[in-house]
């Protein structure tokens, strides 16, 4: 299987030039209407649990995602994830609760995406996450 960038890359073909970088989302409500229509499946089920724990445990995020390095194939997406300036905070103090960079900053996802009949939206059908990826040791200069 290949996979090619979803945007212009660099010399030597891994980053793209402008990674992409989002606020957090943090409705923090398992039932919220775009997981439910932008995930099916495994993919669902982990998002579900990821944002339960959240929820339970009265924490939220704060900080900035950077996502990159985004390569697509005939099943799927593969990207990284730079968590090192996104940190935990507790709902009711608002306490943040900040880390230092380190390798568990740095994710790799692989989405298994599938697609509905008479439906041009594809969802993601399962995620997979490796923490502390080499393949995503940095991001390139922001």
């Amino acid at each position: 299987m290949t996979s090619r960038p979803l945007t212009g890359g660099s010399p030597g073909g891994r980053r793209p030039p402008h990674p992409r970088t989002e606020p957090l989302h943090t409705e923090q409500d398992p039932a919220d209407p775009a997981v439910q229509f932008y995930s099916s499946g495994q993919a669902a089920r982990y998002a579900h649990s990821q944002i339960k724990e959240y929820v339970d445990g009265g924490w939220t995020l704060t900080g900035t995602d950077r996502y990159y390095d985004a390569h697509i194939s005939p099943s799927g997406v593969t990207f990284c994830e730079d968590q090192s300036e996104v940190f935990g905070r507790e709902v009711a103090s608002k306490k943040v609760h900040r880390t230092k960079e380190s390798p568990v900053s740095y994710q790799e996802f692989t989405l298994l995406m599938t697609s509905v009949k008479d439906n041009p939206v594809w969802r993601a059908h399962q995620v997979a996450v490796e923490g502390t990826s080499a393949a995503c040791n940095r991001p390139a200069a922001m």
